[in-house]
């Protein structure tokens, strides 16, 4: 097998790995269940891994916890700090709150009194834009089938991934002017943007295509979510974020799951000349 196709099958089945890390991030994920679904040995897997992500598969879990976990102790105010470990994955409360000290330089009790201010990435200013949150709809929405694309960094390379990713859905699997959508995995308040992970998507409305190279399937998962349409340039993407997590969702009746926000594109800002979006966010949630 040429060196190309073999590192397009490692992406395969270390996609499929990741799909099933951030679907059961609160459950026990042990290395051996891990490489049983990429089909190497342990050894192997974990070589593979760390070559495909950049990080151990120990160090991958524990940062996306921890980075979960960030963010519901903002998000949920009302959820108890040891609920909030437990949510995210972590055996007790005592083991959550000495690796949260580690990784973010302070407690789980302080960064939720504002700590996390200070985390906030110097390497960008928010533009001020309003949000109405009277426009916020509750919908249940079912599970949708998607193709996907992973993307590191929230920047113009976007474009590129956007341009590469449908191009690929024609020539190998005849898709054509699909549905779009996207799953944001970080919250930009608190990540930087190089670090950002963004996830371009396609419904693929019950169209049965296999898994290819960096193309790989899965479901956004059916449920609760708050939603509402919005307009803007690429950079009010980040504003709506702040606005719907941080300021109207504390205050609200819900509090966020441990799932990703996700987007519908009537107007993609990446395919666009003007730079301009027209998109309904979706927030996954549930009633207090």
């Amino acid at each position: 097998m040429k060196k190309k196709d073999t590192t397009k099958e490692h992406k395969e089945r270390i996609n499929e790995v990741q799909y099933h890390i951030y679907k059961y991030l609160s459950s026990k994920l042990l290395i051996e269940d891990l490489a049983k679904i990429s089909s190497y040995s342990p050894f192997h897997f974990q070589r593979i891994f760390k070559e495909i992500t950049g990080k151990s598969v120990t160090t991958y879990i524990k940062d996306l916890r921890l980075q979960w976990a960030a963010n519901l102790l903002i998000f949920n105010p009302n959820s108890t700090i040891t609920n909030i470990a437990f949510d995210c994955g972590f055996k007790s409360s005592s083991t959550f709150s000495n690796e949260f000290k580690k990784f973010y330089k302070t407690t789980p009790n302080d960064w939720r009194k504002g700590e996390y201010k200070s985390y906030e990435p110097k390497e960008y200013e928010l533009r001020e834009k309003e949000v109405d949150f009277s426009k916020i709809e509750i919908k249940k929405i079912p599970q949708i089938q998607i193709a996907y694309m992973r993307h590191q960094g929230f920047d113009k390379t976007i474009k590129k991934m956007w341009q590469k990713f449908l191009f690929l859905l024609e020539e190998d699997f005849g898709i054509k002017n699909p549905a779009m959508m996207a799953v944001h995995h970080s919250n930009p308040n608190i990540i930087t943007l190089e670090d950002y992970r963004y996830v371009a998507c396609v419904d693929l409305k019950d169209k049965k295509i296999k898994p290819k190279g960096d193309i790989g399937l899965c479901n956004i998962k059916g449920g609760l979510y708050a939603t509402i349409r919005y307009q803007g340039i690429c950079e009010d993407a980040l504003t709506l974020y702040k606005k719907i997590y941080h300021q109207w969702l504390p205050s609200s009746e819900f509090e966020a799951l441990n799932a990703s926000a996700n987007v519908l594109y009537y107007k993609n800002n990446y395919l666009d000349s003007k730079d301009e979006f027209d998109i309904e966010f979706r927030v996954p949630i549930r009633y207090k």
